[in-house]
């Protein structure tokens, strides 16, 4: 069976911790994880192949690419590229791969495309604000208290406030993007069997498809981000954390920011992509 251990390096003082004295090394070791790990992703594989056929191998390809493209990223951040550079030309590549790779080049990714992009250029304004008001990078009061504190190295002369503006980015990007192609292959496949309507029918075409799945797509971001904090505020109920206690916390604000912009961003994207696709259409 392998193991995978995280090796760490501690000193011991007479004051107790202190980075100057003795040192020792410790492995913390965990056992079967990895294997697990390579299971279910062979199962996971294993039914896109089969049950998505064609399209399945190229969405596997696409998700495979965007897996490397943000291990890349977060290499290039660690190596000292500002983050939001970084951020922003990740976003586009990953756009350009799941829209334009998955599903050809054509009007409706392209209006998908420029949807999301008018979309994530306002919401990147909008959430850096309320980033750097709220101050909500970096580590959450549990982290910053925890015994694994002790071996960071804090000295990353990385900014986490851009750091947290990244990730609600890149979390909420792929909601975006299912929703804007939605709408506009919605508001395609209604044109080529009505070519008679209007403009402004079809997009209000668009916006009955959008209206009609965005409940879902809201439903799924929250209980994906509910399910994934649901340990930690079992955790927060058994210390007697007050609710007043609770909201005003960096810990909440944190696990639901990306579920609430990512919601937004998904409200926002509907109209956009659907009086663009519809002006592309009249247009041709």
């Amino acid at each position: 069976m392998s193991i995978f251990c995280l090796e760490y390096r501690y000193c011991i003082g007479n004051t107790g911790i202190d980075y100057y004295n003795i040192c020792y090394d410790e492995n913390v070791c965990k056992e079967g994880e990895k294997d697990m790990l390579i299971i279910l992703g062979l199962i996971l594989i294993s039914l896109i192949v089969i049950v998505g056929g064609d399209r399945g191998v190229v969405s596997l390809i696409a998700l495979v690419g965007n897996l490397l493209l943000l291990s890349f990223a977060i290499w290039l951040m660690a190596a000292g590229v500002p983050v939001l550079f970084v951020t922003v030309g990740a976003g586009i590549v990953i756009s350009c791969i799941t829209l334009f790779y998955q599903n050809g080049t054509n009007v409706k990714t392209w209006s998908a495309f420029i949807s999301v992009a008018i979309t994530m250029l306002v919401l990147f304004f909008v959430i850096y604000v309320v980033i750097w008001s709220t101050e909500a990078g970096g580590l959450n009061e549990i982290q910053s208290v925890g015994d694994d504190i002790l071996y960071y190295n804090m000295d990353l002369n990385i900014s986490m406030r851009n750091v947290m503006v990244s990730v609600i980015l890149l979390s909420t990007l792929g909601a975006i993007l299912d929703m804007a192609l939605t709408v506009t292959t919605s508001v395609y496949e209604v044109r080529n069997h009505k070519s008679e309507m209007k403009f402004t029918e079809l997009v209000e075409s668009g916006m009955k498809i959008g209206r009609e799945v965005i409940g879902t797509t809201v439903n799924t971001l929250l209980f994906a981000y509910l399910g994934e904090s649901l340990l930690l505020f079992t955790y927060l109920k058994m210390q007697n954390y007050s609710l007043e206690l609770l909201l005003n916390s960096k810990i909440l604000f944190q696990n639901f920011a990306s579920m609430i912009f990512g919601a937004i961003a998904c409200v926002m994207v509907m109209p956009i992509a659907a009086v663009l696709m519809a002006k592309m259409l009249a247009v041709k």
